[in-house]
């Protein structure tokens, strides 16, 4: 007997893999790699089958002391302090910088210096500046961060228009007003790519100071012991948390934030 599918029935069918396609690729490639390893095709110690990867992330985050699900939020709370601090020192210097043109003349030989300068080198020289380790793994965030969201905001604020500010200069609108009603509005609207750019940098920088400073507890010191002792599966694990983790950032937080950045600021009806 041959089975029809009704064309409403199929049109919803390709959408739904349409949609899904990036998840079910990632779910094909797994079961692959399921099978050539639980069948021995591929044996190697240091490639553990992803059913062991799984069983690990679970026992992590909700079995016995829950090690990866605190190292996790410690993680993330280093992560949240220094990206924010981040984005407000890059928005506001880029802000500044974008309105006054002495200013950015200022600025931009630090900025040129500091852009190829990878964050992670000045772990050495903080761990010699400060004895607080946790104000080291901070640091390094900052400093990976805010370039991406000074240049975003940089180019927001040379966005605006004259024209812009005249008008409420002409409704008798203060200074501070049209900062906070015009400058901060335009700029903040174009520093959102800057910001998923920041973001990224921020949470590779966060790892690579935990895995070095190996200070309390975080998804990267995880990884590191779980390398020493060989718990390949644990090992593993955390670098899954942390895809999973950067996936949910991009995907869910920073849309929905420009899409309330967008309405808010009347670009959107």
């Amino acid at each position: 007997m041959t089975t029809i599918i009704a064309p409403d029935s199929r049109h919803r069918l390709l959408t739904l893999l349409d949609r899904y396609s990036s998840l079910w690729v990632v779910v094909v490639v797994v079961s692959i790699f399921q099978v050539v390893v639980g069948t021995g095709l591929l044996h190697n110690p240091a490639i553990p089958a992803p059913t062991a990867v799984f069983a690990s992330l679970y026992r992590g985050l909700f079995e016995g002391q829950h090690l990866l699900f605190l190292a996790t939020l410690d993680t993330l709370g280093r992560l949240l302090l220094g990206y924010g601090v981040a984005v407000l020192f890059g928005a506001v210097l880029g802000i500044l910088a974008g309105r006054h043109p002495d200013f950015a003349s200022t600025v931009h030989p630090i900025v040129a210096l500091w852009i190829p300068l990878p964050a992670i080198v000045t772990i050495p020289v903080l761990s010699l500046w400060l004895s607080a380790d946790e104000a080291v793994i901070v640091l390094t965030v900052i400093f990976s961060g805010w370039i991406p969201v000074y240049l975003g905001a940089l180019q927001g604020a040379r966005s605006i228009s004259a024209h812009q500010l005249w008008v409420m200069r002409a409704y008798g609108a203060s200074e501070w007003r049209q900062v906070c009603k015009v400058i901060i509005p335009g700029a903040f609207v174009h520093m959102i790519p800057s910001l998923r750019v920041g973001m990224g940098y921020a949470w590779r920088a966060v790892i690579a100071a935990e895995i070095i400073v190996q200070h309390g507890r975080g998804i990267g010191i995880t990884i590191f012991a779980a390398r020493e002792f060989f718990d390949v599966p644990t090992m593993y694990a955390g670098v899954l948390m942390i895809a999973v983790l950067g996936l949910a950032l991009d995907h869910l937080v920073f849309p929905a934030v420009e899409r309330a950045t967008i309405k808010r600021w009347g670009l959107l009806t």
